[in-house]
């Protein structure tokens, strides 16, 4: 079978950062809108993640049943790929594709991906990426920026984008740096580029409502143009996260996010990380150093000084390349 004639569907657990990494990759291979099946589990308690698939998740029999009627089924994160390699196990016909560490053996899929830093030893259906994957490509880009630039148009001149994380087990950003932050970026701004810069800021569901306030007062008052957006706002109009990447001439990601540091990298920006190294947990490090070798990041330190990079990361068609291979190695068909 030929795999653009195939069924593709994606397993998710809700969780949107591990889905946004399967729909990247799904679109990549040239599925932009792929079904999603949202696994339902019956038993809420963390500590029961250890059931079989078919006793933790109440909607079992309707995955099975979409399961057996696709051909290529992409999954991320622990609870989800373990569950698809108990569909690969009744279903060997099926084309696995485990993204991030898997919860089953490797043996389970035909293609399992995950970021360097996690340190997964090599194997011959393993392929490692640097960053996240994700949805980023200069197609959407562009045309997001194309849809968004008159809502756009009174942030003039230089353009930062702000990525807001929030509090974390991840050495997150504390609710009281927001004010800070916007008041040392907009001084960086207004030395470098007079009063001909502005700010795209999007805050994220970390974002406690405190910082929020905080972020709304301090942007009043840097004398910057600005667009803020709330991802929980019911007023606030579609997402301009896209928009946000494609216009803005550097990015500054809040150091608790490897998700929009790696999708920054992909828009080929120069990226700026706020936050001290030494807060952070080693697999970040070793990203945010690995990106820093390729000359795509530095730690913000007063100076928006980084030169774009040559070219984007592109780990998400990389990963998908190496599906098709896998593919076409398997079934002998046009991938």
């Amino acid at each position: 079978m030929n795999l653009a004639d195939a069924r593709v569907l994606i397993m998710s657990d809700g969780r949107v950062g591990h889905e946004n990494q399967a729909r990247g990759v799904a679109a990549a291979l040239g599925f932009p809108d792929p079904e999603i099946l949202t696994l339902k589990r019956a038993y809420p308690q963390r500590w029961l993640g250890w059931l079989p698939p078919q006793w933790l998740y109440r909607n079992w029999h309707v995955v099975a049943g979409a399961a057996a009627q696709a051909q290529l089924l992409i999954a991320a994160g622990r609870g989800p790929t373990k569950a698809l390699a108990v569909l690969k196990k009744s279903l060997p016909q099926l084309f696995t594709v485990a993204l991030l560490r898997p919860g089953g053996k490797f043996s389970s899929y035909d293609v399992v991906s995950a970021p360097l830093h996690d340190g997964i030893a090599a194997a011959p259906n393993f392929i490692t990426s640097l960053g996240n994957l994700n949805l980023i490509t200069s197609e959407r880009l562009a045309l997001e920026g194309q849809r968004w630039a008159k809502r756009l148009n009174h942030v003039r001149g230089f353009k930062l984008a702000v990525l807001l994380g929030g509090p974390s087990k991840h050495g997150g950003l504390a609710e009281d740096a927001v004010g800070p932050m916007i008041e040392a970026l907009a001084t960086t701004l207004k030395a470098n580029h007079s009063e001909d810069a502005g700010l795209l800021v999007t805050t994220s569901r970390r974002t406690t409502p405190k910082m929020r306030t905080d972020l709304e007062a301090a942007l009043k008052a840097s004398g910057l143009g600005y667009f803020l957006w709330h991802p929980d706002d019911a007023t606030a109009r579609d997402n301009p996260y896209f928009a946000f990447l494609h216009h803005a001439n550097a990015v500054v990601v809040s150091a608790d996010s490897t998700s929009m540091v790696s999708e920054a990298c992909t828009a080929g920006k120069p990226v700026y990380v706020w936050g001290e190294a030494k807060s952070l947990p080693r697999k970040f490090q070793q990203l945010y150093q690995s990106l820093m070798q390729q000359g795509r990041l530095v730690y913000f330190a007063g100076n928006l000084q980084l030169r774009a990079p040559a070219a984007p990361l592109l780990d998400t068609p990389l990963v998908a390349g190496f599906i098709r291979a896998r593919w076409q190695r398997r079934f002998g068909a046009k991938a």
